[in-house]
């Protein structure tokens, strides 16, 4: 446009474009009383005056491109858009707008509020992310997301989960490489990354370090920016340090690279900084900083990274500045957030960052997985006939008559021994359809071992007490007891994984306890998955499964007397309310299982809050030698509490499952906030429970974490821990679910 060519000491006439009722564009003079063109323009420039220009690029220069008139018609806003104001301010080489500068475009006519229908709306497609989108967010204080992202993969699903941007970091070096930091990585490396990330994005904006050394100077800066965007594919690079890296931003920027700035704590020099340390503490340091990102900024930034900075350093930054500032360590006060896409997913196995939050803990299900393949290759359970391709049984026959070998038809091949160990199956009774739990086989000699995978699988009470008699579980100083009802699950394995960390023998059990159901209660269809569950077990490197049938654990004729054991206080609980009996069943298998096996620990998981109370009071009442651990609830990536009765969720109410300990995560702010009144903190989630219609509230309980009892005056200021339950029933699916507050 002729406005990009005004020169700075001719102020006075500014062009704009205006588009008319049809959508096509005039561009004419801004003021009637100044010049109709630029008196020195161009024949080529005042061509631009004489004709009216195309709706296409009418749209383009007014609203950025037709996605975006699209999403502003999607939004609804009721508030008219201003886009004049978008456009105002000084145009930097990227062509975002800076504070305080002229107007060298004006844009008149806002798009029409029309909204789309919803099969439309599904079907627009999200375009690339570009500068010019990313400075349209910022100027609608739209929080801007930023993931790192290393190959495919990682490109892939954090494009997919909709981050406005990626960066391949050369956190690579620690977190895919495991590198102590980010000072080995080199260039060749980043640009290798680089390209296998930008395969998987589609529309982020895609960011790509500098590596340490990789911009001593400005020509080498210059030089290894472009190799990142020609050979990586990158949109952008971004290079760590403040006024020492000016001129090489400069170098960039006029070599055609996109700079992202990043100061505050910089990795790449975190030896000379001391350490990993929080910058800009003091009042002059955050002074530095500030001047820094000022000298960014004016060498040509479009963005600046703060790490580890204050929070009101960060926000007076942000407010200082006129491009986005991107946080990770720095508050919620910056204009968007990056975190490391394995700290996200609770994929690094060293030091996770105080900053940094853990959205899922995906690696345990992920080497569960693993492990239960390779138990399946072991078991010859995988391939089965599905996954494997036949021939014509004639030519199968033919192939034989020539080899004189009897060969398989097709699918997984049959262990000796017929069934998997342990469970002898036929078809009228397939494991996890028949309701039962698996049959006794015969009690092995007091000279059976363990096979060659290291589980063995007893069905008695004689078989065990053979088995403890024997060298290796009497060598054992440690015995650890996981008891399960089967059909397990990624929090079933880390009981089991801790179990085995901290004891030399573990022994896990699987019973489905018909004591602690009650009348209408889906004893019947809870889940039996057997094969599947030996093959966890085996995997996860339990020593013994203990899995007696109904009949071994209560050997009672009808009609006979019954031994129970019973707790009493637990009367005024809210889940014991609900369920009347069960807990009597708890106690009674749980004493059978602590007498039986006689661990030194027993493992279980905090889901069953009130189940762990119970336990711990009657191993101490009734003086068990045995150590009761709690594990932490194990969560799905969306929060949902793991448990063997999901697998009954409809997909439409596991969608909406999340929102049992979203209720929770708002009664657990409510009292981290001060909320002392028990009344308070239970509407506090049963108000997101009532959100969702698909869900039916039982009940929301705030109790003492130690006793179980329900608390209903304001809570005391001395410290002591509380436990908030919730239940719900989604469905024919009940969930319930727990956390436990500090004071």
């Amino acid at each position: 446009l002729a406005a990009g060519s005004l020169d700075r000491a001719m102020p006075l006439f500014v062009a704009v474009l205006r588009r008319s009722p049809g959508g096509m564009g005039v561009k004419v003079a801004r003021t009637l009383t100044s010049d109709l063109f630029l008196r020195d323009a161009s024949p080529k420039c005042l061509s631009t005056y004489m004709g009216l220009w195309p709706r296409h690029l009418t749209q383009y220069l007014c609203f950025g491109s037709s996605s975006l008139e699209q999403q502003r018609r999607l939004s609804l806003v009721t508030a008219p858009v201003n886009p004049a104001a978008e456009c105002e301010g000084e145009v930097n080489p990227y062509g975002f707008s800076t504070p305080g500068g002229g107007r060298p475009l004006e844009v008149i006519g806002a798009p029409e509020q029309v909204e789309m229908p919803a099969a439309a709306a599904k079907a627009a497609t999200p375009k690339k992310v570009s500068l010019h989108g990313l400075r349209q967010k910022y100027l609608r204080h739209e929080p801007l997301s930023m993931i790192t992202a290393y190959d495919y993969l990682s490109a892939r699903v954090a494009d997919g989960a909709g981050a406005d941007m990626l960066l391949v970091g050369d956190s690579l070096g620690m977190v895919v490489l495991g590198q102590e930091d980010t000072t080995e990585v080199t260039i060749s490396q980043m640009v290798h990354h680089c390209q296998a990330a930008g395969r998987g994005t589609q529309r982020a904006f895609l960011v790509a370090d500098l590596p340490f050394g990789s911009y001593l100077t400005p020509d080498q800066a210059a030089r290894n920016g472009v190799r990142l965007i020609k050979e990586g594919r990158a949109d952008a690079v971004k290079l760590e340090g403040g006024m020492n890296v000016v001129r090489q931003v400069r170098a960039l920027v006029d070599a055609g690279v996109a700079v992202m700035g990043h100061i505050g704590f910089t990795p790449q020099s975190h030896s000379q900084l001391g350490g990993y340390r929080v910058q800009g503490k003091t009042a002059d340091a955050a002074r530095r900083l500030v001047d820094e990102a000022h000298a960014l900024q004016k060498a040509g930034c479009f963005a600046l990274v703060l790490e580890m900075v204050p929070a009101p350093v960060a926000h007076l930054v942000t407010r200082e500045v006129g491009v986005p500032t991107i946080g990770i360590g720095a508050g919620i006060g910056t204009s968007g957030q990056v975190q490391v896409f394995h700290d996200i997913l609770g994929l690094y196995d060293r030091v996770v960052p105080r900053f940094s939050r853990q959205f899922a803990l995906l690696e345990e299900p992920m080497r569960q997985a693993l492990a239960t393949y390779c138990a399946a290759v072991k078991a010859r359970t995988f391939p089965a006939a599905e996954h494997s391709f036949g021939m014509p049984p004639a030519e199968v026959r033919e192939l034989e008559r020539q080899f004189g070998h009897t060969l398989e038809i097709g699918g997984a091949s049959t262990p000796a021994g017929g069934a998997a160990a342990g469970c002898a199956a036929s078809a009228s009774d397939e494991p996890g359809r028949s309701g039962k739990a698996p049959p006794a086989r015969a009690a092995p000699s007091a000279g059976d071992k363990a096979g060659p995978d290291g589980l063995r699988v007893v069905h008695s009470v004689e078989e065990w007490r053979q088995l403890q008699r024997s060298p290796r579980v009497r060598a054992a100083a440690s015995v650890a007891l996981v008891p399960t009802m089967g059909a397990l699950h990624a929090g079933h394995i880390a009981l089991v994984d801790r179990a085995r960390r901290e004891s030399e023998l573990v022994v896990a059990s699987i019973f489905v306890n018909p004591k602690q159901f009650g009348q209408g209660e889906d004893l019947d269809k809870y889940p039996r998955t057997w094969e599947e569950d030996v093959a966890r077990l085996r995997a996860a490197g339990a020593d013994v499964l203990f899995a007696p049938a109904e009949a071994e654990m209560y050997p009672q004729a009808d009609g006979e007397p019954s031994v129970y054991v019973d707790i009493e206080g637990l009367e005024g609980a809210a889940e014991a309310a609900r369920r009347p009996g069960h807990f009597r069943g708890v106690a009674t298998v749980v004493t059978k299982l602590l007498n039986i096996i006689q661990p030194t620990a027993a493992y279980f998981g905090q889901k069953d809050g009130l189940q762990c109370v119970l336990v711990q009071r009657l191993v101490r009442d009734l003086n068990f030698p045995t150590k009761v651990v709690v594990h932490e609830t194990m969560r799905e990536a969306d929060g949902l509490a793991l448990s063997s009765r999901n697998r009954f969720l409809t997909a439409e109410e596991r969608d909406a499952a999340p929102l049992v300990y979203s209720a929770l995560l708002q009664l657990s702010e409510a009292h981290r906030r001060g909320e002392r009144c028990p009344d308070a903190l239970r509407r506090a989630a049963k108000e997101v429970v009532a959100a969702e219609p698909l869900m039916r509230l039982e009940y929301v309980s705030v109790a003492d974490a130690a006793t179980g009892r329900e608390l209903d005056a304001p809570l005391p200021e001395v410290a002591r821990p509380l436990m908030a339950s919730i239940a719900v029933q989604i469905g024919s699916t009940r969930l319930i679910d727990n956390v436990v507050l500090g004071a």
